[in-house]
């Protein structure tokens, strides 16, 4: 095994440009308390300088592939010169309108509070509009949970629309490691045995942990991008299984009238109707006494199903995913950097 040092934080760019935002005004405000604490100008006014500054730089680092999503066919240069424009006149009429509003004596802080919440509604706005056509883990984790439970990917605009930017907004957040090492995944050889023994021919493999309810994800070394989507939307065939299985899905459970007609020979709807079958079963429903049988029971045959029907609900997720205009090979979901040399794996 391997341990590659790198980057491993999942730094999104609508989340990063929103903090950005909130970094610029924050930095503001501190500026604004130096006249109230005029002892503490030198301590507030440098805090404020430097969360512009770090603002600062997160509007130019994001601004650039923003501006690349709305470019069509090397016109890169005449949407960044519009964008830059727009910008200006922004600032100018900002200006003008600061000028305005100190002549007719506002009262400041209130005035400074609309401002800000104004400034950030706009920036959450500003972000919603951009469509991002790969997928990141916010916008997979949306997208699987939606083509899990009803069996159709969402649209470019609807999964952009409805990412979670949030942490919180996330159920599945912290619930997936991709490029775990085998010591946090595996309490010891037998489960690395048969993690590798139930994923065999991929280039990753998969284990679930009850106590925590997080699935960790084993990477090969030389894994490409696509083996990463396949590790992560196996994940999220897991995640969904075991949360329908204990009747904690995360969607709402209308949704799922879609699979409960036993026509529908797809493998999502497969998926979820065995997935409901043995979340009825009465092992399920003693969970909380019997968590060993449950865990043995259920756990692990949840893990072994989507291991052998994984591939064809990815075969799904990729058709939809093309006629839907979302890019696979340009998805980015930043696994740590840990890789498993070839084991029979």
């Amino acid at each position: 095994m391997s341990r590659h040092r790198g980057r491993s934080l999942d730094c999104e760019l609508k989340q990063f440009r929103l903090a950005g935002d909130v970094l610029m005004e924050a930095g503001a405000a501190l500026e604004l308390s130096t006249a109230l604490a005029p002892r503490l100008f030198l301590p507030l006014a440098c805090t404020a300088n430097l969360a512009k500054n770090l603002a600062a730089v997160a509007a130019s680092s994001t601004r650039a592939p923003i501006y690349r999503t709305f470019a069509k066919q090397n016109n890169l240069a005449d949407v960044t010169a519009k964008g830059e424009s727009v910008a200006n006149l922004a600032d100018v009429i900002g200006t003008v309108f600061g000028i305005v509003l100190a002549k007719a004596n506002m009262p400041v802080v209130p005035t400074f509070l609309a401002l800000s919440a104004g400034y950030l509604v706009a920036s959450r706005r500003e972000v919603d509009s951009v469509e991002l056509p790969y997928l990141n883990r916010a916008r997979l984790s949306f997208a699987a949970r939606k083509f899990l439970s009803t069996g159709s990917l969402p649209s470019l605009k609807e999964g952009n629309a409805k990412e979670p930017l949030l942490p919180w907004a996330d159920p599945t957040q912290g619930r997936i490691v991709l490029g775990s090492t085998v010591a946090e995944a595996c309490k010891g050889p037998d489960d690395f045995a048969t993690a590798l023994k139930a994923f065999q021919g991929r280039q990753y493999a998969l284990i679930y942990h009850p106590h925590n309810k997080t699935v960790y994800a084993l990477l090969r070394q030389g894994i490409d991008g696509e083996g990463v989507l396949k590790a992560a939307l196996d994940a999220h065939c897991i995640l969904h299984m075991v949360d329908e299985g204990r009747g904690r899905a995360t969607l709402e459970k209308d949704s799922f009238r879609y699979h409960r007609n036993g026509k529908n020979t797809s493998s999502v709807a497969r998926l979820n109707r065995q997935a409901e079958a043995w979340g009825n079963n009465d092992t399920v429903m003693n969970f909380e006494n019997h968590e060993d049988g449950f865990r043995d029971d259920f756990y692990s045959r949840v893990v072994d199903y989507v291991a052998q029907q994984g591939p064809k609900v990815y075969d799904e997720f990729k058709k939809q995913a093309k006629e839907e205009g979302w890019k696979l090979r340009l998805t980015m979901l930043n696994p740590l950097e840990t890789r498993i040399h070839p084991v029979n794996f």
